[in-house]
């Protein structure tokens, strides 16, 4: 298992290349779908509207704010992308006691180039 520390400061740890991804913001589903993981994410909020053929093809978790934990548990993840700002603390909290759940804090063109970097190693370290 490979450490990751999430933008928040939290280590999260992932067994495997994650192959069941789940993005819980819009702006980072089309990073997910700009490094080429459109195999691997399996959920996304009905927000995240690019790529549009996206909201067409996967399974919609609810939105950004309140997702459908049954699906999520459906979909039985690997991973999840979340948002400090975006997404609802509670539910992310919830979420990480079964889930890897890397969060997201962005605030600067440097925060931004880090998520962006974190996330294209956490999907492509294995």
């Amino acid at each position: 298992m490979l450490p990751f520390t999430d933008q928040l400061g939290r280590i999260i740890s992932i067994s495997g290349k994650p192959n069941r991804i789940i993005s819980l913001v819009p702006s980072q589903t089309e990073l997910l779908f700009d490094l080429g993981l459109e195999k691997e994410v399996v959920g996304i909020t009905k927000f995240c509207v690019h790529p549009a053929e996206w909201l067409r093809n996967k399974t919609i978790i609810g939105g950004t704010k309140k997702v459908k934990l049954e699906l999520i548990d459906q979909l039985q993840p690997d991973l999840i992308i979340a948002n400090k700002e975006e997404n609802v603390q509670e539910q992310v909290e919830k979420l990480a006691k079964r889930y890897p759940i890397w969060v997201s804090e962005v605030h600067t063109l440097t925060d931004a180039i880090d998520m962006i970097r974190e996330i294209g190693r956490i999907t492509f370290t294995y």
